[in-house]
């Protein structure tokens, strides 16, 4: 698995193994390059879950929900790997998925002090440190190591088996 860093969202492109179920269902008749798009769309689908069944575990909270909500899967053109992502933009179209994923030190742009309301309390600093939380690639590594993605891709070949057969059939 290799992630993939970029200033402006959190991404985290999943590499698995699928090459033995790809080969296989080539041997059968089938399209390479369709059997790998789908089955990595099944992959990411997947892979999505557990991000965001642990985005509170992580300290995050839905209070807009534009974060969660936008924590995505998106198959790459050459079908050769899937990203999963999280693109929130901000009302200044700032992607924050990454500064809270990575860690960020926000200053002020105008001005010396950051001015923001904190249960119910006006603050005022200099500047705000965010904690790394990578509340993407953690759960993704986690779902890639453990049974439920094997699983995965044995029901995803067993589904392109059938289309292989209902294929035939005509």
């Amino acid at each position: 698995m290799a992630s993939r860093r970029t200033a402006k969202a959190q991404e985290l492109s999943i590499e698995a193994d699928i090459s033995e179920p790809i080969t296989l269902l080539k041997d059968l008749g089938a399209n390479g390059n369709k059997v790998m798009k789908r089955m990595l769309s099944g992959i990411g689908t997947a892979a999505k879950a557990p991000v965001k069944k642990a985005y509170k575990s992580f300290g995050l909270s839905k209070q807009t929900g534009a974060l969660y909500k936008s924590i995505r899967r998106k198959v790459m053109r050459n079908g050769k790997a899937v990203i999963i992502d999280a693109k929130a933009l901000s009302k200044g179209n700032i992607f924050y998925g990454y500064a809270l994923a990575k860690g960020s030190l926000i200053k002020p742009k105008n001005g010396e002090y950051l001015t923001f309301q904190k249960d119910g309390k006006w603050m005022r600093v200099c500047s705000v440190k965010l904690p790394e939380r990578d509340f993407v690639a953690q759960p993704v590594g986690k779902y890639l190591q453990s049974p439920a993605f094997k699983l995965k891709v044995d029901q995803l070949m067993d589904k392109e088996i059938k289309r292989l057969e209902k294929e035939n059939s005509k």
